[in-house]
């Protein structure tokens, strides 16, 4: 194997194991220490949203549709946080390889119809079944970028703290 191959194969095998330490060590501590009611690692989602951020930034509400991948409905605040975070990476050119989502839930529902684009379906909304609705908890919360790093020659670039 050559050494390019054996450092991707590394890091895709860092970045697995640094995905199931947050899963099943992290997640778990922050929803018990700090009172989150969940605590999802997102990979790909803020990924399409830095490719559709300047079109995305004057209307929040297609930011919801990367929380509807995980199954929540976020309230405007959240959005507004989640806008920023995205806005940031996408000025500085970068792509950390997620996003660490730690959210409270609202206590209520929101309906949304499935498999369309939030403002589509208020615009069609009258012509859509009942069983094409699904109800999403509405949450609140806050998040941190991830860069995973590993190895012993990993090194973080100036504007990078490890935690």
């Amino acid at each position: 194997m050559k050494s390019l191959e054996l450092n991707i194969l590394k890091g895709v095998i860092g970045e697995h194991l640094a995905r199931r330490f947050i899963r099943n060590t992290l997640a778990p501590k922050l929803v018990k220490k700090e009172k989150w009611d969940h605590v999802v690692f997102s990979r790909n989602d803020y990924k399409q949203s830095l490719k559709t951020w300047n079109e995305k930034l004057f209307t929040y509400d297609h930011f919801r549709e990367d929380f509807y991948v995980h199954g929540f409905y976020a309230n405007r605040q959240l959005l507004s946080k989640y806008a920023m975070v995205v806005g940031v990476l996408a000025r500085n050119h970068c792509t950390p390889d997620g996003l660490l989502l730690k959210l409270r839930e609202k206590g209520s529902k929101r309906k949304v119809w499935k498999n369309t684009r939030l403002l589509d379906s208020w615009l069609k909304n009258k012509s859509k079944k009942r069983d094409d609705v699904t109800e999403y908890p509405v949450v609140d919360g806050d998040m941190e970028v991830i860069e995973i790093k590993c190895g012993r020659n990993a090194k973080l670039m100036k504007k990078q703290k490890e935690t």
